[in-house]
């Protein structure tokens, strides 16, 4: 700082006249470094530091709660299946398959536990190696006003030795597009931790997982493929069919 010689005023380096009465300021007074004077660059530096370092512990604890919200496996709500289930449901998608043959308008009602017990029929690919290996266990789709939720439960084994449990939750809208199954993204969470559809997205985390389960449904898309629309409820999904 410049003290004025005339008000007394602290003026900032680098000015030439006072900031408080306009006097020139008497800059010979000034000291540089070496001879004891305080440098400006460090002093501005060094205000900074406090507030990089608060920075850098919070993204550190950031950081810290999304691994431990990622690890934790929240219960899954339990949907009771039954044998009728699984009858109904082939009977269905005989009806909808005979339908859409026959290009006669189609609308199937699927309530949740039928299609959780068509789910249960696919089966599981294990994936191989001696790294990180995914065992999936569990595979379970909920119904929602509008939307399907897709939890996904498995094992993570670490070069064989360390295991942790993994749940994915995935939750769109499903919908036909351009003669195509859709299922848009609304959200999802990896663990206990919540994650955006633009991360989904990006990452391509969840349709990795999904895409194995899913692989050997290529007659069954082609059915799914072909419907005008679907609705969906807390009670039940709505296939619908109307020839073009």
């Amino acid at each position: 700082m410049v003290v004025c010689e005339k008000c007394g005023y602290d003026n900032e380096l680098g000015r030439i006249f006072c900031h408080s009465c306009g006097a020139k300021l008497n800059l010979s007074e000034i000291k540089s470094p070496s001879q004891g004077g305080k440098s400006l660059a460090k002093k501005k530096t060094g205000s900074w530091k406090p507030f990089w370092r608060m920075i850098e512990v919070l993204i550190l604890l950031a950081v810290i709660a999304a691994l431990f919200l990622a690890l934790q496996v929240p219960s899954v709500r339990p949907i009771s299946i039954s044998s009728e289930d699984l009858t109904s449901s082939d009977k269905q998608r005989f009806e909808l398959d005979n339908a859409i043959a026959q290009r006669k308008p189609a609308a199937i009602a699927i309530t949740e536990g039928q299609l959780n017990a068509f789910i249960g029929t696919l089966g599981f690919q294990k994936s191989q190696g001696t790294g990180l290996e995914v065992i999936p266990t569990k595979l379970q789709l909920e119904l929602g006003d509008g939307v399907v939720t897709a939890i996904f439960v498995g094992k993570i084994h670490f070069g064989g030795s360390v295991e942790k449990q993994l749940y994915l939750s995935y939750t769109g809208v499903p919908t036909i597009e351009g003669g195509h199954f859709v299922f848009k993204s609304v959200g999802g969470s990896l663990g206990s931790l919540p994650m955006g559809p633009w991360l989904l997205e990006k990452t391509g985390l969840f349709d990795r997982y999904y895409a194995k389960v899913f692989a050997n449904l290529g007659q069954e898309k082609q059915t799914i493929d072909s419907l005008s629309s679907i609705s969906v409820s807390p009670q039940e999904a709505v296939l619908n069919y109307q020839p073009h």
